[in-house]
């Protein structure tokens, strides 16, 4: 037995774990969630950047509209535009710059806990903390 549901249903907010970065308030999203597997649709308006991090979560990102500039691990940047895929292996260090205005669609697995708000445990490790506990 299927379940069915519309985005216009999930509401539309900022991602938690990056309150407070720069360049991040024009960054959206809508969450659906199952026991394993996590949708988000990514809106973002005028740009935004999330900064390098890592996370148990792998995660595919499917650029619908616009362009973004992304880093994995170790790799120079690379220009994603609509219709490119994104696939970045659990614990890689990766980061985003949307430029511009961007449509996307993210499928995560297992679903990272620290994009509910409330949730307490943290699950996104960023780069520049990381260099600052060497």
């Amino acid at each position: 037995m299927g379940t069915y549901h519309r985005w216009e249903d999930f509401p539309q907010r900022t991602v938690s774990y990056l309150a407070g970065r720069p360049n991040s308030e024009g960054i959206k999203i809508r969450i659906l969630s199952t026991e394993r597997i996590m949708l988000t649709e990514i809106i973002v308006q005028g740009g935004g950047t999330v900064p390098r991090h890592y996370h148990e979560a792998e995660q595919i990102i499917i650029i619908q509209k616009g362009e973004a500039r992304v880093t994995s691990g170790k790799e120079p940047s690379r220009l994603l535009k609509s219709g490119d895929i994104w696939i970045v292996p659990s614990n890689t260090m990766h980061g985003v710059e949307y430029l511009g205005d961007v449509a996307a669609l993210e499928i995560v697995s297992p679903p990272r806990m620290d994009n509910f708000i409330g949730y307490t445990i943290k699950q996104t490790f960023f780069e520049e903390e990381e260099k600052r506990t060497e």
